[in-house]
């Protein structure tokens, strides 16, 4: 089984057709902009804070936990990028005559940041399902083959410490051999 070394941030963006950074980025941003904006923007503020606040949660969560190598989060990203973006399109719009031009051009901020999270979401996925992305290329293959090696090399016993105890190492054992403890 080939042993993945850790992903770093700078790895990710060496990744053709990985927008996932982005994904998370704006993700961050939008539910951030939800939370700290919803008292300028939101009518009833008691039943609506509640939805903004687990709608938050959830998109931070999958924002944390979006990579290469897991295809169903960017479904889940897109899901809900998705659904955000509708629903705070659908009510700046549908508010657009009663309400503040502040509560609707907040409204719409939120439904355009989330109209580039599922963008960059569908855009992954799509690389995702043509294996273009979320598979190791030849230097990350490489990498892991090196670091296998050194792995097995640090297991195995040094034969120089063997030598110095005059005791025989499994690859050099010959007839002629002495073992420790025997007379010459």
């Amino acid at each position: 089984m080939l042993h993945m070394p850790p992903v770093t941030g700078t790895d990710l963006n060496t990744i053709p057709h990985y927008y996932g950074t982005y994904v998370r980025q704006l993700s961050l941003c939008g539910a951030a902009l939800m939370l700290m904006t919803s008292p300028l923007y939101a009518e009833a503020l008691r039943t609506e804070i509640p939805f903004e606040i687990v709608a938050a949660i959830i998109i931070v969560g999958l924002a944390a936990y979006t990579n290469p190598l897991k295809r169903w989060i960017f479904v889940a990203d897109a899901v809900f990028a998705g659904s955000i973006t509708l629903v705070y399109a659908y009510w700046a719009l549908y508010e657009y005559q009663s309400s503040s031009l502040l509560a609707f051009v907040l409204r719409i901020a939120i439904a355009i940041i989330f109209l580039f999270a599922f963008y960059f979401s569908i855009k992954t996925l799509r690389s995702m399902i043509l294996h273009e992305v979320g598979k190791p290329d030849e230097e990350l293959e490489a990498l892991v083959r090196q670091r296998q090696v050194e792995e097995e090399e640090e297991e195995k016993p040094d034969k120089s410490v063997l030598d110095e105890k005059k005791m025989p190492y499994n690859d050099d054992i010959t007839d002629s051999d002495k073992y420790v403890g025997e007379d010459e």
